[in-house]
Protein backbone atom coordinates (compact mmCIF):
# COMPACT_ATOMS: atom_id res chain seq x y z
CA UNK A 1 0.00 0.00 0.00
CA UNK A 2 1.29 3.46 -0.92
CA UNK A 3 1.38 6.39 1.43
CA UNK A 4 -0.88 9.31 0.49
CA UNK A 5 0.86 11.62 -1.94
CA UNK A 6 3.55 9.06 -2.82
CA UNK A 7 4.50 8.78 -6.48
CA UNK A 8 3.26 5.68 -8.16
CA UNK A 9 6.03 3.83 -9.95
CA UNK A 10 5.19 3.91 -13.64
CA UNK A 11 6.00 1.28 -16.23
CA UNK A 12 9.55 1.45 -17.51
CA UNK A 13 11.00 1.14 -20.95
CA UNK A 14 13.84 -1.35 -21.28
CA UNK A 15 16.73 -2.11 -23.61
CA UNK A 16 18.20 0.22 -26.22
CA UNK A 17 14.81 1.84 -26.87
CA UNK A 18 14.93 3.25 -23.34
CA UNK A 19 18.07 5.23 -24.26
CA UNK A 20 16.68 6.35 -27.62
CA UNK A 21 13.52 7.56 -25.93
CA UNK A 22 15.39 9.31 -23.10
CA UNK A 23 17.73 11.07 -25.53
CA UNK A 24 14.86 12.22 -27.75
CA UNK A 25 12.56 13.33 -24.92
CA UNK A 26 15.11 14.98 -22.63
CA UNK A 27 17.27 16.31 -25.46
CA UNK A 28 14.28 18.09 -26.98
CA UNK A 29 12.92 19.33 -23.63
CA UNK A 30 16.26 20.71 -22.46
CA UNK A 31 16.89 22.29 -25.86
CA UNK A 32 13.58 24.13 -25.48
CA UNK A 33 14.54 25.26 -21.98
CA UNK A 34 18.18 26.30 -22.49
CA UNK A 35 19.16 27.45 -25.99
CA UNK A 36 15.59 27.62 -27.27
CA UNK A 37 14.01 29.49 -24.39
CA UNK A 38 16.48 31.12 -22.03
CA UNK A 39 18.85 32.45 -24.66
CA UNK A 40 15.97 33.90 -26.64
CA UNK A 41 14.53 35.51 -23.54
CA UNK A 42 17.71 36.78 -21.95
CA UNK A 43 19.85 38.12 -24.78
CA UNK A 44 19.53 41.83 -24.07
CA UNK A 45 19.79 44.73 -26.48
CA UNK A 46 22.95 45.89 -24.73
CA UNK A 47 24.74 42.57 -24.46
CA UNK A 48 28.00 41.52 -26.10
CA UNK A 49 25.98 40.29 -29.07
CA UNK A 50 23.24 42.88 -29.46
CA UNK A 51 19.85 41.28 -29.79
CA UNK A 52 19.18 43.32 -32.93
CA UNK A 53 22.13 41.64 -34.65
CA UNK A 54 20.75 38.23 -33.65
CA UNK A 55 17.22 39.13 -34.75
CA UNK A 56 18.36 40.66 -38.04
CA UNK A 57 20.27 37.44 -38.72
CA UNK A 58 17.08 35.45 -38.16
CA UNK A 59 14.70 37.80 -39.94
CA UNK A 60 17.32 38.70 -42.58
CA UNK A 61 15.98 42.18 -43.21
CA UNK A 62 16.82 45.81 -42.53
CA UNK A 63 13.68 46.54 -40.54
CA UNK A 64 12.47 49.96 -39.40
CA UNK A 65 12.82 50.48 -35.61
CA UNK A 66 9.11 49.96 -34.76
CA UNK A 67 8.82 46.89 -36.98
CA UNK A 68 11.97 45.43 -35.41
CA UNK A 69 10.66 46.19 -31.90
CA UNK A 70 7.37 44.46 -32.78
CA UNK A 71 9.19 41.45 -34.24
CA UNK A 72 11.45 41.21 -31.18
CA UNK A 73 8.44 41.51 -28.88
CA UNK A 74 6.72 38.61 -30.63
CA UNK A 75 9.97 36.66 -30.81
CA UNK A 76 10.54 36.97 -27.06
CA UNK A 77 6.95 35.91 -26.42
CA UNK A 78 7.42 32.80 -28.58
CA UNK A 79 10.69 32.03 -26.76
CA UNK A 80 8.80 32.17 -23.45
CA UNK A 81 6.35 29.62 -24.87
CA UNK A 82 9.26 27.37 -25.89
CA UNK A 83 10.72 27.69 -22.42
CA UNK A 84 7.35 26.94 -20.80
CA UNK A 85 6.76 23.83 -22.91
CA UNK A 86 10.24 22.56 -22.09
CA UNK A 87 9.65 23.07 -18.36
CA UNK A 88 6.22 21.40 -18.65
CA UNK A 89 7.83 18.44 -20.40
CA UNK A 90 10.48 17.94 -17.72
CA UNK A 91 8.12 18.50 -14.78
CA UNK A 92 5.34 16.25 -16.08
CA UNK A 93 7.34 13.55 -17.85
CA UNK A 94 5.89 10.77 -15.68
CA UNK A 95 2.35 11.91 -16.48
CA UNK A 96 3.14 12.26 -20.19
CA UNK A 97 4.18 8.60 -20.18
CA UNK A 98 1.33 7.24 -18.02
CA UNK A 99 -1.71 9.51 -18.32
CA UNK A 100 -3.52 9.60 -21.66
CA UNK A 101 -4.60 13.25 -21.27
CA UNK A 102 -1.06 14.50 -20.65
CA UNK A 103 0.21 12.25 -23.42
CA UNK A 104 -2.26 13.61 -25.97
CA UNK A 105 -1.53 17.18 -24.90
CA UNK A 106 2.24 16.70 -25.26
CA UNK A 107 2.05 14.83 -28.57
CA UNK A 108 -0.51 17.31 -29.89
CA UNK A 109 1.86 20.21 -29.27
CA UNK A 110 4.84 18.39 -30.82
CA UNK A 111 2.97 17.31 -33.96
CA UNK A 112 1.13 20.63 -34.30
CA UNK A 113 4.46 22.47 -34.14
CA UNK A 114 5.93 20.25 -36.86
CA UNK A 115 2.78 20.65 -38.99
CA UNK A 116 2.93 24.43 -38.53
CA UNK A 117 6.54 24.48 -39.71
CA UNK A 118 5.69 22.36 -42.75
CA UNK A 119 2.69 24.57 -43.57
CA UNK A 120 4.95 27.62 -43.29
CA UNK A 121 7.28 26.12 -45.90
CA UNK A 122 4.32 25.80 -48.28
CA UNK A 123 2.80 29.23 -47.54
CA UNK A 124 5.87 31.36 -46.80
CA UNK A 125 8.70 29.70 -48.69
CA UNK A 126 11.81 27.76 -47.77
CA UNK A 127 13.39 28.87 -44.47
CA UNK A 128 17.02 28.38 -43.46
CA UNK A 129 18.17 24.74 -43.27
CA UNK A 130 18.02 24.59 -39.45
CA UNK A 131 14.28 25.27 -39.52
CA UNK A 132 13.69 22.60 -42.15
CA UNK A 133 15.67 20.15 -40.00
CA UNK A 134 13.52 21.17 -37.02
CA UNK A 135 10.47 19.74 -38.82
CA UNK A 136 12.11 16.32 -38.97
CA UNK A 137 13.52 16.56 -35.45
CA UNK A 138 10.11 17.40 -34.00
CA UNK A 139 8.41 14.67 -36.02
CA UNK A 140 11.08 12.18 -34.87
CA UNK A 141 10.76 13.13 -31.20
CA UNK A 142 6.98 12.94 -31.42
CA UNK A 143 7.09 9.56 -33.15
CA UNK A 144 9.61 8.13 -30.64
CA UNK A 145 7.51 9.30 -27.67
CA UNK A 146 4.33 8.04 -29.36
CA UNK A 147 5.84 4.57 -29.87
CA UNK A 148 7.24 4.49 -26.33
CA UNK A 149 4.02 5.58 -24.70
CA UNK A 150 1.90 2.96 -26.46
CA UNK A 151 3.60 0.55 -24.08
CA UNK A 152 3.71 2.72 -20.95
CA UNK A 153 0.12 3.97 -21.27
CA UNK A 154 -1.18 0.41 -21.72
CA UNK A 155 0.82 -0.83 -18.73
CA UNK A 156 -0.35 2.10 -16.56
CA UNK A 157 -4.05 1.77 -17.32
CA UNK A 158 -6.10 -0.26 -14.84
CA UNK A 159 -7.21 -3.72 -15.90
CA UNK A 160 -10.78 -3.87 -17.19
CA UNK A 161 -13.05 -6.70 -16.17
Amino acid sequence: MQAPGARREGPRLTGPWRWIDALAFHGYAWFLILPGGLLGLLIPRWGPLPFEVYARGIFDADLPEQVLASALNQYRYMKSMEFGFGVFSVCFRDFIYTDRRFNRFYLGIIFLGAAERALSVVLDGMPRPFYVAAIFIELSVGLIVFISTRRTLRAASPAVG
